[in-house]
């Protein structure tokens, strides 16, 4: 299974000696890898594609760890997905 760092460098460097496939993945991320790597992706997944250039540098945060009220709830009442106690 290829891990999601080398496929991000698959992708740029596939963007930087294609400028056509470039082009289609600022417009279309989603239809782009369906074209170029037969990748499909859920239609609930989104991609956004953005180029730094000379003066503007973009900063990708990872998701929020902070838990649904649902999430919580669950916590709170002992629950714990995956999880059958012994004496279930």
């Amino acid at each position: 299974m290829e891990t999601q760092q080398s496929m991000m460098q698959k992708l740029i460097a596939k963007a930087q000696e294609d400028s056509g496939f470039h082009a289609r993945l600022l417009a279309n991320p989603s239809l782009a890898l369906k074209e170029a790597f037969d990748i499909e992706l859920p239609d609930d997944f989104k991609i956004v594609v953005l180029e730094d250039d000379s003066r503007t540098a973009h900063l990708v945060l990872p998701a929020s760890a902070e838990l649904t009220d649902a999430q919580l709830e669950q916590a709170a009442g002992g629950y714990c997905e995956g999880f059958s106690p012994p004496w279930a």
